[in-house]
Order: C-alpha cells, then structure tokens, then sequence
C-alpha cells in the first residue's frame, strides 16, 4: 500500500477556512490581543494607558434585591401612642340570667368583674452613620436612601416579632403566646385538608366573620395540591 501524491506540477488544494483556524487558534492561546496587526501605543483594555479615558455609562439607579417580611401590619390594629404602655379594660366575669316566676323573688345577679389588660410598648432602633460630604456630593439622595432602607427593615423586624416574638425586649408573637388556641393538623409533617377545615370551624362564630388566613407561599402551594 503506497499514499497517493500529487504529481509533480500537480496544485494542492488548499483549506479556505485554514487562516480563520489559525487565527481562532491563536485567539485561544494568547488573547484577542495577538489578532491586532499593529499593535498600539494606547489602548482601552489597559486602564492606564488609555482606558481610564474610556468610561463606561454610569446609571444612576441602585440594583436591589427583594426583601421579605411578613403583612401582619396590614390586617394588624394600629394605635399610636407615645407612653410606655398601653392599658385595655377587660371583662373577666359575667352575669347569669335565671327564669322566675311571676310572684318569684328576685335576688341580686353577681358575676361581673373587670380587669386591666396592660400592652407594653416596645421600641426599635437603626443607627446609620453617613459624612456630610457623603450626604452632599453622592449621585443619589442618601438622606432618602437611608430612611427608606430603615423603614424595610424595621418592617421585617415587627413582622417576625408579631409572628414569632418571645416578649423579651419586643412584643410576643401570635405563634408564641399561650394563651393563644391552636388546632392540630392531624399530621406531624405536612398539612391535611381535614386540618384546614378544623382550625376554620373550631373558631366561634364571632371571630370567623372577621378572620383571615395568614400563610406564606409555599404553604399555599402546599394547600392547593391536595388532592381528595
């Protein structure tokens, strides 16, 4: 077995993509840099010589993520007040009404008693420190910034205390208080429809008028896919 060669005289065929090869290849190997004929004196990829006079476009918005944090505020009673606490009366005993006849003697009714419910107001602090250079000559209005910037977290910060606080130092939470009924779902890990149906109905009447479902998604989620 022999390899066929051209004969003498006979023109190769040559690749017409062979300098487009060899260029990606060096392109690879060294950097778009080697591809540049001539090469300069100054140029952008090198800030100090010349890139530094090449700025890109500065937008002047500020990229951020999303925060989270529960709406408890929304379905929340709000009071403003600017005292240490704040005092409720409460009734803590009632009467029983009692069928007589029309002769019968009637004796006094006892039963009604009353309390003081006492709501202790907590408060909560966020301390930025910012230059009046800062506050002065940045792109944006900082003073803006950063009252925004406190108001989110304060908002994170109620709405885990109203959830799940322990009293000490911030309110206790709906989920902590035990004084506060809990309907058992039936199921140690997951959520059941027979358990939704109980915690609904073992409300009295008077409260389920005004009741609202509180959940985050991905328990919704949980609860649309059930399936009879």
């Amino acid at each position: 077995t022999k390899l066929n060669r051209p004969a003498q005289g006979e023109n190769k065929e040559v690749d017409p993509n062979i300098e487009k090869k060899r260029a990606f290849d060096l392109y690879l190997r060294k950097g778009i840099e080697e591809l540049i004929p001539e090469k300069k004196a100054l140029v952008t990829y090198d800030d100090t010589l010349g890139g530094y006079l090449a700025p890109g476009e500065y937008v002047r918005e500020i990229i951020k993520g999303i925060v989270e944090f529960s709406p408890i505020r929304s379905v929340a009673s709000i009071r403003q007040t600017s005292q240490r606490f704040v005092e409720l009366p409460k009734k803590t005993g009632s009467i029983a009404a009692v069928w007589v006849a029309e002769t019968g003697t009637r004796s006094e009714t006892t039963g009604m008693k009353y309390g003081l419910e006492n709501v202790p107001v907590h408060e909560m602090s966020a301390v930025v420190d910012i230059s009046f250079a800062d506050l002065e000559d940045s792109a944006f209005n900082m003073e803006e910034e950063i009252v925004n910037e406190c108001s989110e977290q304060f908002g994170v910060a109620e709405g885990t205390a109203f959830v799940s606080g322990n009293a000490i130092g911030k309110p206790q939470g709906i989920l902590t208080n035990e004084d506060i009924d809990y309907t058992a779902s039936g199921d140690a890990d997951e959520i059941t429809a027979d358990g939704l149906m109980d915690i609904f109905y073992d409300l009295k009447s008077a409260y389920a008028n005004n009741a609202v479902w509180l959940l985050n998604r991905q328990t919704l989620k949980a609860i649309r896919k059930l399936k009879a």
